[in-house]
């Protein structure tokens, strides 16, 4: 990345296949982190995993704001160069909160880092998964930058500062809802799309905390042109969340399988070539009525995307998300082919 925070492309390709291979290493992390761990710490205490209903899938469907203390959080930034300093005034990013063990200290004396070493930083550390996984319940973000030869964690407790109108407006004008001024068309329309900003990321309307600022950051990001992920899990919606520069969200949530969808399954597996169904229990114990690792994929509509005509051609009460993909995969480590399930539009009795 040049010093403008413009993106170079190289040749042979190879930089864009690094950030693959890095953007698939930490969603194995948070995998675990967000998902496996958090299901097993309800088992832990006796307390029943809140699945979500099928009908819920879409998120801008879904309502519910109760916060669950056993659900993992996360909210991570990774970008393929440095931070373009265009962005410096939107997060906060000081020496204060450079990560060191003296700032990890500060900002969370109660970690256990006697074994912290700065090389843990780097992503090809073998300690690099076990340091995230301890920081990520702090406050705010993790940022990940690509810095010389290699992706490393670079800041903790990163906070993006931007207001909510601000972002609902450039988002507005770039879709073609509103021409020049946020209220222009009353108060009710900017309510509605503040609600569409937060579906237009793959959140319920009424999103806030680490939804809303992984949004901003997400928005951010794609306004400058670079190569980003962002990572967000929070204790109102237990799923993970991954947005970046294409229009397709993905998130993986956990789903238990009882009566018709286990045969519906089983003949999914059966299409896939797949004879075992091991790779891809959370509970191995409860074959019964399985609980797997559901990845969704959400696109934006047309109703969501930048065309060139009058705002008034455009219905913002139009759905902004389409469902584009259902895909039970195999656990963290596992080698095992992704089995196509069409979760959410089965029928049941």
């Amino acid at each position: 990345m040049s010093a403008s925070g413009q993106v170079i492309v190289f040749e042979t390709g190879q930089r864009q296949l690094d950030f693959i291979d890095v953007r698939d290493r930490l969603t194995d992390i948070l995998l675990g982190h967000a998902m496996l761990d958090s299901y097993a710490k309800f088992r832990e205490a006796d307390k029943p995993y809140p699945f979500v209903r099928p009908e819920y899938l879409v998120p801008a469907t879904a309502t519910r704001s109760i916060e669950r203390s056993f659900q993992n959080t996360a909210l991570v930034f990774v970008i393929d160069g440095k931070l373009p300093v265009s962005l410096n005034k939107h997060f906060r990013l000081r020496s204060s909160n450079r990560a060191s063990w003296r700032n990890f200290q500060r900002l969370a004396p109660d970690l256990d880092l006697s074994e912290y070493k700065t090389d843990d930083n780097r992503l090809d550390s073998p300690g690099f998964a076990s340091l995230l996984t301890k920081l990520l319940p702090l406050d705010y973000a993790l940022l990940i930058e690509r810095l010389g030869s290699g992706f490393q964690l670079s800041h903790a407790h990163v906070k993006v500062e931007r207001l909510t109108d601000n972002a609902i407006k450039d988002l507005g004008r770039k879709l073609g809802y509103i021409d020049r001024r946020l209220f222009e068309r009353g108060e009710d329309y900017v309510d509605a799309l503040e609600g569409k900003f937060y579906e237009y990321h793959g959140f319920s309307w009424n999103a806030s905390g680490r939804k809303s600022a992984a949004a901003m950051a997400a928005q951010l990001f794609a306004d400058e042109a670079v190569d980003f992920a962002v990572y967000v899990a929070s204790q109102e919606e237990n799923r993970l969340t991954i947005l970046d520069q294409s229009d397709v969200i993905s998130q993986y949530l956990l789903v238990r399988l009882e009566g018709s969808e286990l045969s519906v399954f089983r003949a999914a597996m059966n299409a896939a070539g797949v004879a075992d169904a091991a790779p891809y229990l959370v509970a191995a114990e409860e074959r019964s009525a399985p609980v797997m690792v559901l990845r969704a994929l959400l696109r934006r509509t047309q109703a969501a995307r930048a065309v060139k005509r009058s705002r008034r051609d455009k219905d913002v009460l139009a759905p902004w998300l389409e469902l584009v993909g259902e895909h039970v995969i195999p656990l963290v480590d596992d080698v095992a082919p992704e089995i196509e399930f069409p979760w959410s539009r089965l029928e049941r009795g």
